[in-house]
């Protein structure tokens, strides 16, 4: 590298910054216009700050996009969480409105019959498939002529069904011995304008 050249290099960071007099950059210049070298330095000083310049902006521009992304990807979980949290609400409340309130029951939603088994009269209440019987009862004792028990009498009322997802009718059954003395029952079913009766005799 020639003396002139080494003075040059030690300037070049000055005149770049414009830090220099006008003699001593107009020198610089005149040099720079004939040696390859320099100029090439020059040029490196140059392509390194646009760099340096650029590198921030863009740095601060791939953060805005990844922030802007986030935001989106968030409000999208927000949306989505949402949506599932208002179909389950829409869906619970469904199912609470189909199985929890309650409904008249009528001779059409239930069956009444009797059967003797294994030393056992019973009386059957069976209702549909899907539907829940809620009642309620008393039982009273009741007497013949001589005033002695001869069997029991069983009444509901208040009778009401409730939806349910079962597949199967539901069955309630009342029972009692063949060989004791009080072996009649009677079932008394009150409904709205209608009573339903039935005895283990029948």
């Amino acid at each position: 590298m020639k003396k002139e050249c080494s003075i040059i290099r030690d300037m070049l960071p000055l005149y770049f910054e414009n830090m220099v007099s006008e003699d001593t950059a107009e020198f610089v210049k005149k040099h720079i216009e004939n040696c390859p070298d320099c100029a090439a330095e020059l040029k490196a000083m140059k392509s390194g700050k646009e760099i340096s310049e650029t590198e921030p902006s863009k740095r601060e521009s791939d953060a805005k996009v990844i922030t802007a992304v986030k935001k989106k990807i968030a409000k999208k979980i927000v949306k989505t969480v949402a949506v599932v949290c208002l179909a389950f609400a829409g869906l619970l409340s469904a199912v609470l409105l189909y199985t929890g309130i309650g409904h008249p029951v009528t001779r059409d939603n239930i069956s009444l019959s009797t059967k003797t088994e294994s030393g056992y009269n019973y009386i059957i209440l069976e209702t549909e498939a899907g539907k829940s019987l809620f009642f309620d009862s008393k039982t009273e004792d009741i007497v013949n002529d001589k005033n002695e028990i001869c069997g029991q009498k069983i009444t509901l009322y208040n009778l009401q069904y409730h939806n349910n997802f079962s597949q199967k009718n539901n069955l309630i059954s009342w029972r009692s011995p063949t060989n004791t003395k009080a072996k009649y029952m009677e079932l008394v079913v009150e409904l709205g304008n209608d009573t339903l009766r039935i005895s283990n005799a029948e």
